[in-house]
């Protein structure tokens, strides 16, 4: 496993930590996260999305890297590209356990989490500000969405969510190793029955094309820590 420098408060796009100083303010990647070894969650994951190489110790600027804590393995996905990945999730965790795949684009307003237990899904929620009126929730909220909701800038809700679910994210960015992982690419993961609710719900309550949504923004100011 990687012993490279890890994605700390003071690389990683992420919420405001006492010792670090924001590089960026805000939530802009996704992170998978499952109960399995990295080399069983590798294994799972060929299996859905084609080839995948395992790197050298990643740096910040890495696109998609890849870790392992306490027996459990992360993913932290800046291209967001397989980190929304819902059905995947689904039909890994058959294998796994618990998988969960979250993330947030807080300049669209996106904010996406679902997870899944013994292949049966447990929670999920996507919500497109820039796109949609209304977000999608399927499934009974977390207990944790009461004080920290999934819609947060800085990922409060997700990162209580993940902890909830046996999962901590939030400890293997700050502390845990990471290597760079690269993907081929060549195959896609299917879609299923969550990518299609997620589609239809999108064509029902999709912005139309003249409104004006950006008009309506606020502006939040923040100090820096």
């Amino acid at each position: 496993m990687g012993t490279g420098p890890m994605f700390t408060r003071s690389t990683l796009p992420t919420r405001c930590h006492p010792e670090y100083r924001l590089r960026f303010m805000g939530m802009h990647y996704g992170l998978i996260a499952a109960t399995a070894t990295r080399q069983e969650f590798l294994a799972e994951l060929t299996r859905h999305a084609g080839e995948f190489e395992v790197g050298p110790p990643a740096t910040p600027d890495d696109k998609m890297t890849i870790g392992e804590r306490n027996g459990h393995t992360f993913v932290l996905d800046t291209s967001m590209t397989l980190s929304n990945e819902d059905d995947m999730v689904l039909e890994m965790s058959e294998r796994l356990g618990t998988v969960v795949c979250a993330g947030a684009e807080t300049v669209s307003g996106t904010y996406w989490i679902t997870a899944a237990r013994d292949g049966v899904p447990l929670r999920c929620v996507f919500v497109q500000h820039a796109g949609m009126t209304r977000g999608l929730a399927i499934g009974d909220p977390l207990p944790t969405e009461a004080d920290h909701p999934i819609e947060d800038l800085d990922g409060e809700g997700i990162f209580a969510a993940l902890t909830w679910l046996g999962l901590d994210a939030e400890g293997w960015l700050a502390e845990g190793s990471s290597d760079v992982l690269r993907w081929s690419g060549e195959r896609n993961p299917q879609g299923g029955q969550i990518c299609e609710i997620k589609r239809t719900h999108y064509e029902r309550y999709k912005r139309p094309d003249d409104d004006n949504w950006l008009s309506r923004l606020t502006a939040v100011v923040r100090d820096e820590p």
